[in-house]
């Protein structure tokens, strides 16, 4: 059933009800089941125009910067919004600020600021996140500038190669594990070693040595994660 483009009260219901859909299935209330699912792909593929705007805006920008860079652009997959809801029980699904998303993968912190200045200078952001001043607890590191295009929230991604290149490491054993470790869940031992590994990462970057300590703590960390990247690969 088509219900056009919905409004934000509309979908901030459907976000509700997606978050108690298995109780809701299980009372027999299917129809508002798929009310609400109906709700989300028309809110999701509302975000395709705003996603092809900013992504053309990045690519201006990382092209006035004179970067050569990989540019990206992806919608949130609808299971993965459902998961986030319900690991953000207080987040309206209007709200949700990555929905849709653009990517640059830069070749250094200095071509992140410059292409990070001006897409700020450009559009002034609504939510500002510097994850390479601060790395998240994970040791994800990067800068997310959240802009309204066509009224809906996009966020860009800003990282380097070395950034990107440990992400894409975490998301491959996430899915070799069946565990979002980035969002921390998962071994407690996989998760440290992502961690020092991404502080060691951080440092050789910058050009600056990688401590005895450290070095050791990655090799150490590694040991102890192994058999679960292990069972990961045989699962």
């Amino acid at each position: 059933m088509s219900v056009g483009v919905p409004s934000k009260s509309r979908v901030n219901r459907a976000g509700d009800s997606l978050r108690s859909f298995t109780d809701l299935l299980s009372e027999g209330k299917v129809d508002e089941v798929r009310e609400a699912l109906d709700v989300l792909f028309a809110w999701r593929a509302s975000h395709s125009k705003p996603l092809q705007t900013a992504t053309m805006g990045l690519r201006s920008r990382v092209q006035t910067e004179h970067c050569q860079v990989e540019v990206s652009q992806r919608l949130k997959r609808v299971p993965t919004i459902i998961d986030k809801l319900y690991r953000e029980p207080g987040m309206n699904l209007a709200r949700m600020a990555d929905i849709g998303g653009c990517r640059a993968v830069l070749n250094s912190i200095d071509e992140v600021r410059r292409v990070e200045k001006r897409l700020c200078k450009r559009r002034p952001p609504k939510i500002y996140h510097d994850y390479i001043a601060e790395p998240k607890a994970s040791g994800y590191r990067g800068v997310h500038v959240i802009s309204v295009y066509h009224e809906r929230l996009i966020e860009v991604q800003l990282r380097t190669r070395v950034m990107h290149e440990w992400a894409f490491m975490v998301e491959r054993v996430t899915g070799q594990m069946g565990a979002d470790v980035k969002s921390g869940k998962g071994p407690q031992a996989v998760r440290d070693w992502f961690q020092a590994v991404s502080e060691a990462l951080a440092l050789e970057e910058q050009g600056l040595t990688v401590h005895e300590t450290l070095a050791e703590r990655v090799t150490s960390l590694r040991a102890a994660a192994q058999p679960f990247l292990r069972v990961g690969r045989n699962r």
